[in-house]
């Protein structure tokens, strides 16, 4: 004779038989769905997964105003940054001293990236390109990026970069084509005119190309990209590559232009037509 607990009803299920087949009921099924949807992607075919073989060649990055994140933006220690992590181009902004020096700096004024308030609190809000070179070169435009971290997560800096990065003063074009011949990168760049009373108002195209053409730079690595006075440069240095905005085809193909540099948001709607 069992015990009462262990006897069963005729036609009745005890609980655990009866958890099992929910388990089974709500498993199996969960399993299968699973089983298919993991082996689903080797019946697609996309364009996405293609073999190591079969890929196109890496695209070609250029270090945005230098390598921003591991040093202050538009300075030699930027730039060095960006050759060591394998940069194949540089990205910079030239401005002009107002004794004909082409210099590097992003901004119309020097507070962001620069101790001019420190300095000459009065002249902070002038033009970056109202000053002389004898002036520029004095200031300091390495502190602002240790004080301030312009971006979100940054990784900290060691020791030796935290001094560099606190030394690092604006440097000139001559610089910056120096390492890039040295490193054979290729270089695109804005130019800013500078304002009506600057003696450089109508030259500056020229003394820039001066400029490059003097640091004995491979052509084809300069991208020119300022439209102004494009006919002239073309002149003087025939071996640049010539980058256009985002135009139409016909345009494009009117000025012999088979590159052009766009904001990505650009592109959307119309844009890729």
């Amino acid at each position: 004779m069992m015990p009462c607990y262990e006897q069963e009803t005729p036609g009745r299920l005890g609980p655990l038989t009866r958890l099992k087949a929910l388990q089974l009921v709500i498993g199996l099924p969960f399993l299968i769905v699973l089983l298919f949807l993991y082996l689903m992607p080797m019946g697609i075919h996309s364009p996405c997964i293609q073999e190591k073989e079969s890929l196109g060649p890496k695209p070609t990055l250029f270090g945005h105003r230098g390598a921003p994140m591991l040093g202050p933006e538009n300075t030699m220690m930027s730039f060095e940054k960006a050759v060591e992590h394998g940069a194949h181009g540089l990205e910079f902004d030239i401005h002009l001293s107002t004794d004909s020096v082409p210099f590097l700096m992003h901004d119309h004024d020097l507070r962001r990236t620069t101790d001019i308030r420190e300095v000459v609190p009065s002249a902070s809000r002038n033009r970056s390109d109202s000053f002389s070179w004898d002036f520029l070169s004095t200031l300091n435009a390495g502190k602002w990026f240790l004080k301030d971290k312009p971006f979100y997560k940054m990784e900290p800096l060691s020791e030796a970069d935290h001094e560099k990065a606190r030394s690092q003063k604006i440097p000139k074009l001559r610089h910056l084509l120096d390492l890039a011949r040295k490193e054979k990168k290729k270089v695109i760049f804005d130019l800013t005119r500078p304002p009506s009373k600057h003696p450089l108002r109508d030259s500056y195209v020229s003394v820039v190309v001066s400029v490059i053409l003097a640091s004995k730079m491979d052509p084809h690595l300069i991208f020119w990209l300022p439209a102004f006075d494009r006919d002239y440069v073309r002149y003087l240095a025939p071996g640049f590559q010539h980058v256009g905005r985002l135009q139409s085809v016909e345009k494009l193909t009117e000025q012999n232009i088979s590159m052009i540099n766009v904001d990505y948001k650009e592109l959307f709607y119309g844009g890729l037509r």
